[in-house]
């Protein structure tokens, strides 16, 4: 019996694959496929969504593996398959695109565009019945009516040149710490005082968006803040959306409660986590946020590090044709597994006969150690051992059942954000392993993204390195580099940094808006370049990359940098203030641009040592560190402050005298507040 294969079975990425033998006749994005629609004169499909999406699994089963919808595909239309992480920048376009049409977005994302790429129509999931409606209406249209149509791409192509004008800068733009007080207070109406993070469902963790409060809590002494923070820690690390059994979480929650997910883990998620949790254990030294930590750690060594050093993308929701089914257990099995064990377990992960998921049960902690101690009359230390025992015993038993897949695609922006969050972890828990994460991680994109004549790319998968990197790909390896050398105090991070600093300025910086596009002229076949500007789980290129302008400015003595990001922070602050969730990362330039940095110089071997203590007990958001060298290709680093070993804090344009006493330069640090 043959098996039906189409151009996408020479592809590497698993979403492609998983379509590869569709009867659809599906194109990669590329030459071909825009090739043909305008020599046959068809419209384009540009179906678009990845691995682990759950309801992309379904329509693919159901309209996309359909004979009648794929005969009339194959013969009205030119039908093209995107990876929506291999290639984001398609996928922003035509997530505008839908999303003026329909007020709404989501994967899988269905555009129908003319054949140069100009959309027309679209959605998201279509059941077959009414797929197969609209793929007739709209090609009725297109023979009968081509005028209409043209006309719609006309008006949606404007629609999306207007959503990608970046924010002019208001004539009221100011750089101010009240733009931020107002802006976190604004914000604060929508905090979830039970539950934690925003008001309402989904639930998404937004690691990126609590860091940033913490900042603001540690510079603003705000306890109330703070305290919302911890609250939404403590439930999301609590909660179902966390794996007890094998660490890590999972994409978000369904509810508010944090207590159902959905079930994907994906790499960025969870190394914004390690660097969120990293942060927390260094405000609130809670061991249970240090456990995550190390859990995460575990889980990425285990399910998602690829021999190569690098990390893979996602795992996915679903296994044996339903989701979360490899996660969830029924009383009855945690019964067999567990013995004499289940009731204590029952009891601290909420297991019970109804179950809270299609009547099986999602594992969260319902009751704590003490809790469950009390209603069973025996000590919390007896109820520790029997949790140890059953959590590896579950475990185990889980590790037998058919797991869900893993998207073997590596990415240059999400390996970079692995290498920022191990290189945090390794300052606050000064472990070794997280350095050598990080370097494996960085050593991984060195050989294998990046070519001799200097160019990064964003994807490897299947031994093949293809697509030329994004913003967010430039935006998040010189942030990994800073993070390595806040780690190492190599000067080679610093200079690799500005490097890729200069070299992106070259490439994606436009002078007219003062931002930074999010695509190179090489990225071929799209009807606009755009910028993006929001922040969302993961935060957006341009606020990183004003980040990373702020922290080189201060390193390499470069006005010209610390000007750009005050542009591009200044561009923003009009929308900072009713931003909410979405904007943190700007608030966080922001708020460096405000207080400006604090420089931190050792000099000598003692004087490094210090550093290392300092760093590791500071929450100070802009520190620049750096350890004396005269021959030094860093100019803060040529400065010399003392013959002897020791530190030298500067901050405003004053120093403090040099100093042996780490106890002198934290308390300096971390007496530094803003009253408003």
């Amino acid at each position: 019996m043959s098996t039906i294969s189409n151009r996408l079975s020479g592809e590497t990425s698993p979403y492609l694959l998983q379509h590869a033998s569709n009867p659809v006749n599906w194109f990669p994005w590329g030459d071909e496929a825009f090739a043909k629609a305008k020599e046959e004169d068809k419209l384009i499909l540009v179906s678009i969504g990845y691995s682990s999406c759950h309801w992309c699994h379904v329509m693919e089963k159901e309209a996309f593996s359909d004979k009648e919808v794929a005969g009339f595909l194959n013969e009205n239309y030119v039908c093209i398959k995107v990876d929506r992480e291999e290639r984001p920048d398609v996928d922003q376009i035509y997530m505008n695109a839908v999303q003026i049409i329909t007020r709404s977005g989501g994967w899988p994302l269905n555009c129908f565009t003319l054949p140069d790429g100009r959309p027309v129509f679209g959605g998201t999931y279509f059941r077959t019945e009414h797929w197969m409606d609209i793929i007739r209406s709209l090609h009725s249209t297109w023979v009968t009516n081509r005028q209409r149509v043209m006309n719609v791409a006309d008006d949606l192509t404007k629609g999306l040149s207007t959503v990608l004008i970046t924010c002019e800068e208001g004539k009221s733009a100011v750089l101010s710490s009240e733009v931020i007080k107002q802006y976190v207070e604004n914000w604060s109406k929508y905090f979830d005082a039970r539950h934690g993070a925003n008001k309402g469902a989904p639930k998404f963790p937004m690691p990126g968006s609590l860091m940033f409060l913490l900042d603001y809590a540690w510079l603003f002494n705000d306890d109330s803040v703070k305290g919302h923070v911890r609250n939404t820690l403590d439930k999301m690390m609590n909660g179902g959306i966390y794996d007890h059994l094998g660490g890590g979480f999972f994409r978000y929650s369904v509810d508010e409660h944090w207590h159902v997910p959905h079930f994907e883990k994906m790499l960025y998620d969870n190394v914004l986590m390690i660097s969120l949790y990293s942060m927390a254990y260094k405000h609130f030294k809670d061991d249970n946020y240090r456990r995550v930590v190390y859990e995460v750690a575990d889980f990425l060594k285990r399910e998602m590090l690829a021999p190569n050093g690098g990390y893979y993308s996602a795992i996915d929701a679903d296994s044996e044709g339903e989701e979360g089914r490899f996660y969830t257990f029924s009383k009855r099995e945690v019964e067999d597994f567990l013995g004499d064990y289940a009731e204590t377990f029952s009891i601290a992960f909420g297991v019970s006969a109804t179950g809270n998921h299609l009547g099986q049960n999602v594992l969260r902690m319902a009751a704590s150690e003490k809790e469950t101690a009390c209603l069973l009359g025996i000590e919390p230390t007896e109820v520790a051992e029997r949790l140890k025992s059953a959590k590896k015993k579950m475990f185990d038993e889980r590790a037998r059942r058919i797991r869900p897949t893993t998207d073997d695609k590596q990415l240059a922006s999400w390996n970079a954000l692995a290498i920022t969050a191990f290189s945090s972890a390794y300052i606050v828990f000064n472990d070794n392993r997280f350095l050598t994460d990080a370097l494996c991680a960085i050593k991984f994109i060195e050989d294998k993204l990046m070519d001799d004549g200097g160019a990064l790319y964003r994807v490897h998968c299947k031994g093949e390195t293809k697509i030329s990197a994004f913003l967010d790909d430039y935006a998040f390896l010189i942030e990994a580099y800073l993070a390595l050398f806040r780690a190492t105090h190599d000067e080679e991070y610093l200079l690799k940094a500005k490097k890729w600093m200069d070299f992106t300025i070259n490439g994606f910086f436009d002078e007219k808006n003062g931002m930074f596009f999010y695509t190179s002229d090489s990225h071929n076949h799209l009807i606009v370049r755009k910028m993006e500007m929001t922040d969302g789980v993961i935060p957006s290129s341009n606020a990183v990359m004003a980040d990373n302008l702020l922290f080189l400015s201060g390193y390499f003595r470069e006005p010209k940098y610390a000007d750009m990001a005050r542009e591009m922070v200044l561009k923003i602050s009009e929308q900072q203030v009713k931003g909410g969730p979405y904007l943190y990362r700007w608030a966080g330039a922001h708020l460096k641009c405000t207080i400006g940095p604090a420089e931190l110089q050792a000099v000598g071997g003692k004087g490094k040592e210090m550093l290392r203590e300092v760093v590791e007990k500071t929450s100070h958001p802009f520190l620049i560190t750096y350890v004396s060298n005269n021959r030094s290709a860093v100019p803060i680093c040529t400065t010399v402050a003392s013959k002897e070993d020791g530190l030298k804090l500067c901050h405003a344009n004053s120093c403090l005298k040099p100093t042996q006493k780490v106890d002198e330069v934290l308390n300096s640090l971390n007496s530094f507040t803003l009253k408003g």
